[in-house]
């Protein structure tokens, strides 16, 4: 039986996929686009000393802005924390500017009951930082059903000390899985690979 399911599943989501992509393949090329053009434009930011008391406050002040990801601890850091010229990118968005990056990040923490970033390492290479984290979130709409989600954010900074490029990347599979119809079908997909 799950031999047959598992074909069947797979041709429900191709179609889902299909359709979903002829109407966001826009979208999702213009995403691209400005992460490459980002990444390009930000490649010589004159970044900090290694090991200097200034990466060390960057870094500190990175790590505290995230460790409570609420619309306060946003209204209070953000700017203190993104150049005037920043971009913002995950997997579902990308903002390009201090406005974008404040307007995207107060949208997206106005169903949060709680979120907290867990950043448990970092490493830096030349003038790019990699933070590795872990992301505690419940929402309004599932209160009971806490999420978990591991990933990490590509950073670079500026010799202020602030963040002038981030690209997070993280399992958002996680918060398909809460879905009625997607999440029946990308649990099974998981549960097919153990």
């Amino acid at each position: 039986m799950k031999e047959t399911l598992l074909p069947v599943g797979l041709l429900v989501i191709a179609v889902a996929l299909t359709a979903g992509c002829r109407s966001s393949k826009p979208r999702t090329y213009e995403m691209n686009r400005i992460y490459r053009q980002e990444l390009q434009r930000t490649e010589n930011a004159a970044g900090l000393p290694p090991g200097s008391a200034a990466e060390a406050a960057a870094i500190k002040l990175f790590v505290d802005f995230y460790r409570e990801y609420s619309i306060e601890s946003i209204k209070a850091g953000v700017r203190k924390l993104y150049a005037e010229d920043a971009y913002f990118g995950d997997p579902f968005h990308g903002a390009v500017g201090i406005d974008e990056i404040e307007e995207y990040f107060l949208r997206m923490a106005e169903p949060v009951i709680e979120c907290t970033f867990d950043v448990e390492d970092w490493r830096r290479a030349d003038n790019e930082y990699y933070f590795r984290w872990v992301m505690n979130l419940t929402v309004k709409p599932a209160r009971k059903k806490p999420i978990e989600a591991l990933g990490f954010s590509h950073v670079r900074f500026n010799e202020d000390g602030q963040v002038v490029f981030q690209q997070d990347y993280w399992d958002s599979s996680v918060l398909f899985d809460r879905l009625p119809v997607v999440g029946f079908f990308t649990r099974a997909v998981k549960r097919r690979r153990d």
